[in-house]
C-alpha cells in the first residue's frame, strides 16, 4: 500500500529517473575502482619491470643515431645491481630518475626513490619567458590551452615540467625562478580543466643554461618550461650512488621490450616565439652605465651586463665618450 502511495505520488517517470540515477551512481563507483585496481596493477607490473635498475652489465647499450634511443643485450654480470647475463633484445629509453630529490631527504643505499619512466610520447612542448619573469605570455598561453585539449583526449598521459632560467644570477635564486615559472605553467593547465595530479613539475634552475649573457636569443631560449605529454609510470629505483656517467635527478637510461607497442611515437614537437630584440642608444653627456642601465633596464645594478655585451664598443665603462652608439637589449 505505501509503495503504492508513493509511485502516485512522484508519479512513475521520476521514479523511474530515480532509479537510473542509483543505478549509474552503482556503475560509476565500480567503474572507478576498477580503473583504480588497474592503474596499480600497471604500476605494480612496471616496478618489478625495472627492478634491477641499475647496473654495469656489459656490452654498454649501442646508440641509435636515427630514434635516439639505445639498443642493448646484456652478456655479462653486472657489478651494480642485479641484472646479469642476456634478458633479451630491448630498446632503452630514457627516465626521470630521483625526480623529487629537491623535496625528499639524502637517499641512502639501496633506498627506493621515485623516479618516472616514459612508456610513450605523444607531443613536447616549450614555451619561453622574459628576463626574471615567470607570466605566461600570449603567444605561450595558445601553445598550453592545445596542450590541455591534448591531455583531455589522452586520459591516460601525464606531464613532467621542467622549470629553466638563463646563466644570470645565483643558483639559489634560479631555482626558486625556475620552480615558479613550472608552477605557472601547472596553474595553467588546471585552469583548462587539466587534473592536478597529472601534472608534476621540478626546477633545474639554471644548470641546463648554455647561452652566454652576450647572446639574447640563446638566454631566451634558456629560459623555459618545457614538458612531454606522455604515457607515464613512477616507479621505485634503489639508489646506487650516483649513476653510471651523471648525477641524480638526471634522465637516466632504462629498458623496455621492443615489443611494437612499447616504441616510443614522437608525434609533435612545439614551442612558443622567441621574442627579444635590440636597440641602438646614443651616448649623451654626463651618462654612465649605471643611468643608463637604470633608465633602459629597470635596474642601475645590470651595468655589468650592458657593459658586457658592449664591450666592442665601450673602451672605458667608468668614462662613456660622447656620442658612442650601444646597443640595448629588449628581452
Amino acid at each position: 500500500m505505501f509503495a503504492r502511495a508513493f509511485l502516485k505520488k512522484i508519479g512513475l517517470k521520476t521514479c523511474f529517473a530515480m532509479l537510473c540515477c542509483a543505478l549509474l551512481s552503482v556503475y560509476g563507483t565500480a567503474a572507478a575502482s576498477t580503473k583504480e585496481e588497474k592503474r596499480k596493477t600497471d604500476i605494480q607490473n612496471t616496478q618489478e619491470k625495472f627492478s634491477w635498475w641499475p647496473t654495469d652489465a656489459k656490452p654498454e647499450p649501442v646508440k641509435d643515431a636515427q630514434r635516439g634511443g639505445y639498443w642493448w643485450w646484456p652478456t655479462q654480470p653486472g657489478q651494480e645491481g642485479p641484472l646479469w647475463g642476456n634478458r633479451g633484445y630491448v630498446y632503452v629509453y630514457k627516465i626521470i630518475y630521483d625526480y623529487k630529490s629537491d623535496e625528499l631527504p639524502a637517499p641512502k643505499p639501496q633506498e627506493l626513490r621515485p623516479s618516472l619512466v616514459i612508456k610513450k610520447i605523444i607531443k613536447n612542448v616549450k614555451i619561453y619567458f622574459d628576463y626574471n619573469k615567470s607570466t605566461i605570455r600570449e603567444d605561450a598561453a595558445v601553445i598550453l590551452k592545445d596542450a590541455a585539449q591534448t591531455l583531455r583526449r589522452n586520459p591516460d598521459s601525464d606531464i613532467l615540467v621542467t622549470g629553466n632560467c638563463d646563466t644570470r644570477g645565483s643558483e639559489a635564486y634560479n631555482e626558486k625562478l625556475g620552480r615558479k615559472r613550472a608552477e605557472a605553467v601547472q596553474n595553467f593547465l588546471v585552469g583548462q580543466g587539466v587534473d592536478e595530479e597529472r601534472i608534476r613539475i621540478i626546477s633545474r634552475g639554471k644548470l641546463d643554461a648554455v647561452a652566454p649573457v652576450t647572446d639574447i636569443v640563446g638566454m631566451q631560449k634558456d629560459r623555459n618550461a618545457q614538458f612531454m605529454i606522455a604515457e607515464v609510470e613512477e616507479v621505485m629505483i634503489p639508489y646506487q650512488g650516483e649513476a653510471p656517467g651523471e648525477a641524480a635527478s638526471q634522465e637516466q637510461v632504462v629498458t623496455e621490450e621492443s615489443s611494437p607497442e612499447n616504441k616510443v611515437v614522437e608525434k609533435e614537437t612545439v614551442e612558443s616565439a622567441v621574442q627579444v630584440a635590440t636597440k641602438e642608444y646614443t651616448v649623451k653627456k654626463n651618462d654612465s652605465l649605471w643611468s643608463i642601465a637604470k633608465a633602459e633596464l629597470g635596474s642601475g645594478h645590470r651595468w655589468k651586463y650592458l657593459y658586457e655585451i658592449n664591450k666592442d664598443r665601450i673602451k672605458n665603462p667608468n668614462k662613456l665618450k660622447v656620442g658612442t652608439k650601444i646597443v640595448i637589449p629588449i628581452e
